[in-house]
């Protein structure tokens, strides 16, 4: 057996001390020299953020295990930045370079590997143990691989493990991994030839942040994600593995074993469902894909899809997706669609959409949800933003938190600030001048009860409400004559053509049907240019002519007065033009 042990030692720069330039374009991080003198008020934090700005890469570390704020020990130095990280952080630290990263690592333990290997035509056969070098004891629930065929497995409770898989080459290359541990690497070599291929396949390594550790513990990751890949993400880091292809069955039933939560694949096949890091491609599962981190281009699933990372492209889930960051393209969800971050693109859910950031365009059989939405929401009962919203069209309701640019709706739509247009029966504003509804209730607009009387002398008791352009109309009417339809109840859209202090000029159009709750029912409709002189800052008194239309009912001709401009009767009905004036008091709340 022939044992080889890989250390990657991290490196940092430091922008604000005078350092050497790099001995070829392909010298290490790790291996550069540097010089730093009199750095009493420097900080750790302060030494690796200059270093990251000054060198364009970036340092990865679980920020918990350093004293970030402790100030540096080493005021004067002189060498290498992978030394002086170990001078700053200690041996207990592990240091990893790879392309345009840097990785911290708490390991004070390291692993060792008491192994044989049988080798039967292709099949190789490696088991052993792993061990504590320091206490020579069996480490449980370390992580074997091979990164070249991607088999892995966990140790036992005694340390020891057992890996079978097809191998052309019988040189084998297996990674130790174990949270708190340095990662090691051995090579085994058979008796007889001694051949190692080259590691032709592709690793990246990936940031870690707590999101996934957040999708593992929901109700679904709970559900379907297996201890031991739970515990073999936690082994193996931030590392992943590239690969074409892969097949599940279920989670850990795969072409890759345990190793798929850990491997970004171009295709993937998942028979009931599947776990993997990514997909970078097409996915398609009969019940389920869940995972890791991004998925790039077409996802399907027969029932859920559940997203560590980010969507990119198109995802359809027969009932659910959940995506713990952002989407970009066209997410569809039989019922249920959930986004933690931002939505760039369009949105459908049969019920429900739910978009913890910014959402571009969303669409729902029932309720959309969103912190912000960029353009429009379209749903069949409510859409709610909790900040701002572009266009909004509801069947029942919309709401939003500050600022909108259009509401439409069936009952009642809110907001601080609208900017355009509120269309509903009931409006809710602070700041609106173009609310369109029968009952608007806005801050800066104005609100009076007024009580009038027209040419046909029917009085009327209306309440106008509305904006600082556009108000509604809603009152009843009596007729002070003896007619068959003396109780009318009317609706209708105003407009204020000049506003100030003292004097007003509005239009409004009114609709009024006129009944005796029996049989007869006529109707009016007056188109009125009204002036009004304000007394004080709670009385009007108004007056203006009108242009009026009606359909009576047969026998109903002394239902209006006026000046006659066009009559007609026939069959159906009586049907007459006329002018008028309207006149009375407001008074203004």
């Amino acid at each position: 057996m022939l044992q080889t042990k890989a250390i990657f030692k991290g490196s940092l720069l430091l922008l604000l001390f005078l350092s050497q330039s790099y001995v070829g374009l392909c010298q290490m991080m790790l291996e550069k020299k540097i010089q730093i003198e009199n750095a009493d008020e420097l900080t750790l934090r302060q030494m690796l953020e200059s270093l990251s700005k000054s060198n364009n890469f970036y340092f990865s570390y679980e920020s918990s295990l350093l004293q970030l704020d402790r100030p540096l020990t080493n005021n004067h130095y002189s060498g290498s930045i992978g030394n002086l990280l170990v001078k700053e952080l200690g041996n207990k630290y592990e240091f990893k370079e790879l392309p345009g990263y840097i990785i911290i690592r708490y390991a004070p333990e390291k692993l060792d590997l008491d192994a044989e290997m049988e080798t039967q035509f292709n099949r190789v056969t490696v088991k052993g143990y792993i061990k504590n070098i320091r206490t020579n004891e069996g480490v449980s629930q370390a992580s074997i691989y091979d990164k070249n065929s991607l088999v892995s497995t966990l140790t036992d409770e005694n340390g020891f493990f057992k890996l079978k898989y097809k191998k052309n080459n019988a040189s084998v290359w297996l990674t130790l991994s174990k949270e708190n541990y340095r990662d090691t690497t051995f090579l085994l070599l058979p008796t007889v030839s001694i051949k190692a291929k080259k590691d032709n396949r592709s690793f990246r390594y990936i940031p870690g942040d707590s999101v996934t550790q957040e999708m593992e513990e929901s109700f679904l990751g709970n559900l379907f994600i297996g201890f031991r890949q739970r515990l073999q993400g936690i082994n193996v880091g931030s590392y992943f593995a590239e690969s074409p292809f892969q097949m599940s069955l279920v989670p850990g039933v795969s072409s890759k074993g345990m190793f798929n939560s850990q491997t970004i694949s171009n295709f993937s096949l998942n028979l009931i469902g599947g776990y993997t890091a990514g997909i970078e491609g097409l996915e398609v599962a009969g019940i389920f894909n869940i995972n890791k981190r991004d998925v790039k281009s077409v996802q399907v699933a027969g029932v859920f899809n559940l997203v560590g990372g980010s969507s990119q492209g198109i995802q359809v889930g027969g009932i659910y997706n959940s995506v713990y960051k952002n989407v970009q393209g066209l997410q569809i969800g039989g019922i249920y669609n959930h986004v933690k971050g931002d939505v760039n693109g369009l949105q459908i859910g049969g019920i429900v959409n739910r978009v913890n950031n910014a959402a571009d365009l969303q669409i729902a059989g029932v309720v959309n949800h969103a912190k912000l939405s960029n353009h429009f929401q379209l749903a069949g009962i409510a859409n709610n933003t909790l900040e701002s919203a572009g266009f909004q069209l509801a069947g029942i309701s919309n709401i939003v938190g500050y600022t909108v640019k259009h509401q439409l709706s069936g009952i009642i739509n809110r907001a601080k600030k609208v900017n355009g247009f509120q269309i509903s029966l009931i409006n809710i504003a602070q700041e609106n001048d173009y609310a369109i509804g029968l009952l608007n209730f806005i801050r800066n607009g104005e609100m009076n009860l007024s009580l009038a009387i027209d040419e046909s002398s029917f009085t009327h008791l209306t309440l106008r409400s509305g904006g600082r352009k556009m108000y509604g109309i809603l009152g009843v009417a009596y007729n002070l004559r003896a007619i068959d339809t003396p109780i009318g109840l009317e609706a209708g859209l105003g407009i204020h053509l000049l506003t100030n202090h003292k004097f007003s000029l509005d239009t409004e159009f009114v609709s009024l049907t006129g009944t005796d709750f029996q049989e007869a029912s006529n109707q009016l409709q007056s188109f009125r240019l009204l002036s009004g002189y304000r007394f004080g800052n709670h009385l009007r008194i108004f007056a203006g002519p009108s242009l009026n239309f009606a359909v009576l009912d047969m026998g109903q001709e002394n239902v209006t007065n006026g000046w006659n401009i066009y009559e007609r009767t026939t069959s159906t009905g009586i049907y007459r033009s006329f002018g008028g004036v309207t006149g009375g008091l407001q008074v203004i709340f």
